[in-house]
């Protein structure tokens, strides 16, 4: 038996999760793109006139699907929760030490 996706989250509102789910919401209007993550600031940038990332047409697709099927959370935990499909989007650590450090990240649910 196939199951419909009705809700997506993406953990991760950077370069990445961000414009891809925003697209996502605007070609699939019927799903509902949640986009997380933890850094609070990172959100309110998103959900402000203001967007964190420029790409061509990226302003205009988000403030159409925001608050619609597209919304943008800290609430990670309750996103992933909700999800039929979750998309990791976050940095790919690849150093021991410094900026890029390989880290753990738990999540309570």
């Amino acid at each position: 038996m196939v199951e419909k996706v009705r809700s997506i989250a993406c953990v991760g509102a950077g370069y990445v999760g961000g414009p891809t789910c925003a697209m996502i919401a605007n070609k699939c209007s019927n799903i509902k793109v949640t986009v997380v993550d933890m850094n609070k600031e990172k959100i309110d940038e998103w959900n402000s006139d203001t967007l964190p990332i420029y790409e061509p047409g990226l302003e205009e697709i988000v403030k159409r699907c925001r608050g619609k099927n597209l919304f943008f959370s800290a609430n990670v935990g309750a996103a992933i929760e909700e999800a039929d499909l979750i998309f990791i989007s976050v940095n790919t650590p690849t150093k021991s030490y410094g900026r890029g450090e390989v880290g753990v990240f738990f999540f309570e649910l």
